[in-house]
């Protein structure tokens, strides 16, 4: 049994005493209300059909279930239920549109529709049903959906029978039996489809179904001859685009998606597609940054499409945050339950430390040697957000109010899809006062219940990220120039030339996205990431920069960077981690190297 059947069973059993109530003080329309709602819970229990036949004996026809706003799912099936000895196609519709909306109850699995004569429907009615109800069970369907919804297998092993020349039958017959785990059926139900008619759809049916039972090469072959015959229905170039690079074919599918391009540059499935292939064959985020410049310029007009979302899943910076790399956090992952004292080589981020501080208030924190200058002052002028005293770093604000401690939980995640959606994601931030969102970078609240587990300082991180987001979208800031955030990015310009922190990251990253939603601010944050990066290079050949692999990361996503800074952060992320030099400053100085110089001429 499902996980929580029992409960919608219970719940069921109790709208079924209800209803049985009404239906003894002849209460017709309860008794059918609390029966639509057992149904919703338990659209297969036997008691609930039961009553509705009897129901059906004191209210002549489905006139008692009304389809009408707001539309409740229980009130469908009862209608379509009642609907069936008169006009069972339509009943089996609003049955397969009941599927549709919540796939993992078994609404159609009745005794009449496993009775029913499919002979008497038309063709294209079974193909229509067939149809609404194949994407929302998944590509393979999960194994509960998959149960649930074996009824509609045997109506495409019936269908097929009841009608051998409807090529359509076959074809989503092919479609449905792929997803219910039926593949070799489902090969066969194609392949008869496309000799019946050899149409776009029968033959992308086909080769899907022939692909789901582990013959891609097979399934291309059919796709190649789709494409042969319909050199215009470029979404066939995305899906065998797509198989070929799967397989490993990857010149001849970007070739294809090239062509098609010329031939039509405004379709988005071919454009989409082009660009995933792009970033999958040399990881460079210029291939996203096109992408989300032609969906801004080109929202889709069919299909939503997941390429971005695809390319940037589980990426540093691109997904998520680049993953805390300090000493101080790597021992409060090694000793969870328990940290006493914590001996550093070295001064970390005061992000970091604040984290193993609220962690383990107690513990003795020692940091050998004298803190570095260029960690304990800002490299410019600005907001001052903490202040140390020797090695200790303390906020140098107020705490945020309770009220904003609160939206952050609603509004943060682990992760995000793309930086675009981020963005999007931290709009609600935007309404906080600016005290309030540069309090929560140093004052970040405890995470929600369901977000506890995660590594430590990974939930720090992603709140500083948001909030600096949200000072991208601050309405405070915005408030004589609603669309103009010259003086958010002013703002995160700041924060990013600040004390060394996670911060540092995090209004880097809101930099880069405003960069990413507008073109006309990439020269500025071009200069801005690139200049901060640099001297983060320059500092670590002196001591341990924790934060450089993630600017160089940050580095590699701002669009239109020069070459010279891009190869620096492509050569910092692939050298192994080293210790700072031990070394006198006459010889160390003999040793730099001015990357800002290099940073100027790339520029020029």
């Amino acid at each position: 049994m499902p996980e929580g059947a029992d409960t919608t069973v219970e719940e069921a059993h109790g709208e079924l005493s209800l209803a049985r109530v009404a239906l003894a003080e002849d209460d017709l329309q309860h008794a059918a209300s609390h029966l639509a709602g057992a149904l919703a819970y338990a659209p297969g229990l036997p008691e609930v059909h039961e009553l509705l036949a009897v129901l059906a004996t004191r209210a002549h026809g489905p006139e008692l279930f009304p389809i009408e706003e707001p539309i409740f799912i229980g009130t469908v099936v009862a209608h379509a239920h009642l609907l069936a000895p008169t006009d069972p196609a339509r009943a089996l519709t609003m049955l397969a549109q009941a599927t549709a909306a919540d796939p993992e109850k078994p609404w159609a699995d009745v005794s009449w529709v496993r009775a029913l004569d499919l002979a008497s429907l038309e063709p294209q009615v079974i193909a229509q049903i067939f149809t609404t109800v194949m994407r929302p069970l998944g590509d393979p369907a999960a194994p509960g959906i998959r149960a649930a919804n074996e009824v509609y297998l045997d109506l495409a092993r019936r269908a097929v029978t009841a009608h051998p020349d409807a090529a359509m039958i076959h074809a989503t017959a092919a479609g449905l039996g792929r997803r219910l785990g039926a593949t070799a059926q489902a090969v066969s139900w194609g392949e008869h489809a496309v000799r019946l008619e050899p149409s776009k759809l029968t033959l992308v049916w086909y080769a899907y179904a022939l692909r789901a039972d582990g013959r891609t090469e097979a399934g291309i072959a059919v796709l190649r001859d789709a494409y042969r015959r319909y050199p215009t229905e470029l979404d066939l170039c995305a899906d065998l685009s797509n198989w070929l690079a799967a397989q490993g074919h990857f010149d001849e599918a970007q070739s294809l998606l090239e062509e098609a391009v010329r031939l039509d540059p405004s379709d988005d499935c071919v454009v989409h597609t082009l660009h995933r292939l792009r970033y999958d064959r040399d990881g460079e985020a210029r291939h996203l940054i096109d992408l989300a410049d032609y969906t801004r310029d080109h929202p889709p007009a069919g299909h939503e499409h997941h390429e971005l979302e695809h390319c940037c899943q589980g990426r540093n910076w691109l997904g998520m945050p680049a993953p805390a790399t300090e000493a101080c956090i790597n021992a409060l992952i090694q000793a969870p339950s328990g940290l006493t004292r914590l001996s550093l080589s070295a001064l970390e981020v005061p992000s970091a430390l604040g984290v193993v501080r609220r962690a383990f208030p107690g513990a003795d924190v020692s940091i050998a040697g004298p803190p570095p200058a260029d960690m304990v002052d800002p490299l410019r002028a600005g907001r001052a957000l903490w202040a140390y005293e020797e090695t200790i770093a303390t906020p140098a604000v107020q705490p945020p109010p309770p009220a904003a401690n609160d939206l952050v939980r609603q509004v943060v995640t682990p992760g995000w899809p793309h930086p675009i959606a981020a963005y999007d994601q931290a709009l609600p931030l935007g309404q906080l006062p600016i005290t309030d969102l540069l309090a929560l970078l140093v004052y970040p609240p405890a995470p929600p219940p369901e977000l506890a587990e995660l590594p430590p300082g990974w939930w720090e991180r992603c709140v500083q990220v948001y909030v600096c987001l949200g000072i991208l979208h601050s309405a405070e800031l915005g408030r004589d120039h609603p669309t103009d955030t010259t003086a958010h990015r002013r703002l995160l310009t700041e924060l990013a030339f600040g004390i060394e922190d996670w911060i540092t990251e995090a209004a880097l990253f809101a930099l880069i996205v405003a960069a990413w939603s507008d073109p006309s601010c990439r020269i500025e944050v071009r200069e801005t990431v690139g200049t901060r990066f640099v001297r983060a290079v320059e500092a670590s050949q002196e001591r341990v920069v924790t934060i450089l692999d993630s600017l160089a990361t940050l580095a590699l996503i701002t669009p239109e960077m020069i070459p010279a800074v891009t190869s620096l952060a492509s050569d910092i992320l692939a050298a192994p981690a080293a210790a700072p030099e031990a070394s006198s400053s006459s010889s160390s100085s003999n040793k730099k190297r001015s990357w800002l110089r290099l940073f100027r001429r790339g520029k020029d």
